[in-house]
């Protein structure tokens, strides 16, 4: 005989947005009575969860089961969110419980009474990596809203290259409105929206058809779209449309969001890191999207595993016995070598390698190092945003050929914690209309995107040249390229967590407007070296070179007056290069190659 079950007079749901993620009992009425003593209440949960896992549901929707031969109709009285599914996200809890709120308020009665249109539509958006499917995610599973999803990229690559391809899109899109209407009040979650921006793949359909999917979404459905590239880059009809509305940009990660995505990578890791490494690398990954610190945790914890298996083969190679567990946890040394291969996804079109120099490696011009190390130090600060004051956005170092401008620079980008884009005045330009300046917008965009960064531009004057020295024939993309440069150093886009580092020999060509605070906010001429300077360069140069014991550092550095710093590199040079002539064994360059070289030098002046 079998048990008797008892009866149960509903069926209880765990809702992950909308979505059946469990069931907590099964229902026994009056048609499953005959099948009651057959099947206990474990196997109940068992074959219904299997038949409904997963399926989008809603008050009174009404489902059928196959309960041995039997179809039993269930109906649905009451969804209850399962808000411990709900995991904490790092770095971005305050956006997930904005996010929450105001699909929570999307269908409050409150609206109704006063008369005022519900907020209907949420832009989601963000740079790659950033995060967005992950708010979007974690925020519905704290919402009593059944979801339907979709992915306007596929439609259109479904709909591409077929003869209906217009009438496919339009199709799919009014699909995905009725299963909202049908399971309302719900959300409707659109992915990846910025396939509008490319116009050869959409061919204009998706535009068209994406704005009457807007206008038809009802009052009672939320919709969330999720875009990946900037507002620009839209079709103007949509810009127009009701879609942007209402934006919610989940930024690049600051300090403090990076930290707590470490410690969130190292708790689901199982690691135990340190307070003080969490801070050095968050502050070492500046700009690095949540994506980015993920690949980067994971490269750090390769690099110790390799490390440990070619340990333990050299222990084994040499036959030792091991007393002791080596230490097997992550070291700063792992993401230091990892920072190496994962670099921000965001700076891959341009160049971002990190100057090799430090200013260790200058001499001389003690005065002017202090002064651009405290630049830097202001420049990304994130103390002066709190104080409510604008940091320093810009500095132009200037002066005469060879005297270190560019070394100076490298060594100030080199020694800070922000990324790096490099880029030549003569590599942005292109014979093609326009091409110019949309490279330019891109490399700040690029920057934006990756704050805290510092762009570096070498010879500025060749794209800020003064404008009454643009020729006739170039003054029109001259003039164009250079407001373009003017707008977004300080213009119409915001510059916040970029600073721009330039070089010029020729101040005098540089155009007045880009030299203004605001812009370039420290100018600093970088003068030819004074003896103390000589002194200190060829010190420096002393430490990589070999200098027999008669070589006088003072002497030298009183000998070679007027000498820039390329000058004295090249003096260390030859003068090696003389003492190979004399000796080819030679392994110290004596005071004798200095002179020799000095007065071929002083012969060569006066010719």
């Amino acid at each position: 005989m079998h048990d008797t079950v008892p009866d149960l007079e509903y069926i209880e749901i765990a809702c992950i947005g909308g979505e059946i993620s469990s069931i907590a009992s099964g229902v026994l009425q009056s048609q499953t009575q005959g099948i009651s003593r057959i099947y206990s209440t474990t196997r109940w949960q068992t074959i219904i969860k299997r038949q409904i896992l997963g399926a989008t549901v809603s008050i009174e929707h009404s489902f059928t089961a196959l309960i041995g031969s039997r179809d039993i109709e269930f109906k649905v009285s009451a969804i209850s969110p399962d808000h411990t599914a709900a995991p904490v996200v790092a770095g971005y809890e305050s956006i997930v419980s904005n996010l929450t709120r105001q699909i929570n308020f999307s269908n409050h009665h409150f609206y109704h009474h006063l008369g005022i249109q519900p907020q209907r539509i949420v832009y989601v958006c963000g740079v790659p990596g950033v995060g967005k499917s992950t708010v979007i995610k974690s925020a519905l599973k704290r919402v009593p809203f059944p979801v339907v999803y979709g992915s306007l990229q596929n439609i259109v690559l479904d709909a591409s290259g077929t003869e209906l391809a217009d009438e496919f899109v339009a199709m799919s899109l009014e699909d995905l409105v009725d299963r909202a209407k049908a399971a309302a009040p719900s959300v409707l979650v659109l992915y990846d929206v910025d396939v509008l921006a490319d116009a050869e793949q959409t061919e204009g359909i998706a535009a068209r058809h994406f704005i009457q999917f807007i206008d038809s979404i009802p009052r009672n459905v939320m919709l969330i779209l999720e875009s990946g590239v900037a507002d620009a880059m839209l079709p103007v009809s949509i810009k127009r449309s009701r879609a942007l509305e209402h934006r919610l940009e989940i930024p690049v990660p600051r300090l403090g969001q990076r930290r707590e995505i470490l410690y969130a990578l190292q708790k689901a890791a199982g690691e135990q890191l340190s307070a003080e490494l969490l801070g050095k690398v968050a502050n070492a990954t500046a700009g690095y999207v949540a994506r980015d610190i993920a690949a980067l945790f994971r490269q750090a914890i390769l690099k110790r595993l390799r490390q440990k298996q070619t340990e333990a083969l050299e222990v084994k190679l040499q036959q030792l016995a091991i007393a002791e567990v080596p230490d097997d946890c992550l070291k700063w040394q792992h993401f230091a070598d990892s920072l190496h291969i994962v670099r921000p996804s965001q700076q891959l079109c341009f160049e971002s390698s990190r100057p090799a120099r430090r200013w260790a490696d200058i001499g001389g011009y003690g005065d002017i190092k202090q002064k651009l190390q405290q630049f830097m130090r202001l420049a990304t600060s994130e103390t002066a945003l709190q104080l409510g004051i604008t940091p320093p956005s810009g500095i132009l170092l200037y002066g005469p050929s060879g005297c270190g401008k560019t070394v100076l620079a490298q060594a100030m980008i080199g020694e800070s914690h922000c990324n790096v884009i490099n880029i030549r005045g003569s590599e942005l330009f292109s014979k093609y209309l326009g091409e110019t300046e949309a490279r330019l917008r891109q490399l700040f965009e690029a920057a934006r995107a990756a704050a805290p960064c510092v762009v570096f531009m070498d010879e500025i004057d060749s794209i800020a040249a003064k404008r009454e020295w643009s020729s006739v024939e170039s003054g029109g993309p001259a003039l164009r390229v250079l407001s373009t440069l003017l707008n977004e150093m300080d213009g119409v886009h915001a510059t916040r967590g970029v600073v721009v580092v330039s070089c010029t020999n020729q101040i005098e060509r540089v155009d007045d407007a880009i030299i203004r605070p605001g812009r370039f906010d420290e100018l600093v001429e970088i003068p030819m070296p004074t003896a103390d300077d000589r002194r200190g360069i060829l010190q420096t140069l002393a430490q990589k070179s070999s200098f027999a014991s008669d070589v006088g550092i003072d002497q030298l550095s009183q000998m070679t007056d007027g000498f820039s710093g390329a000058a004295l590199e090249q003096l260390v040079r030859d003068a090696g290069l003389a003492a190979m002539r004399s000796d080819r064994t030679a392994q110290k360059i004596a005071m004798a190659d200095f002179s020799n070289v000095l007065q071929k030098t002083d012969k060569q002046t006066q010719l």
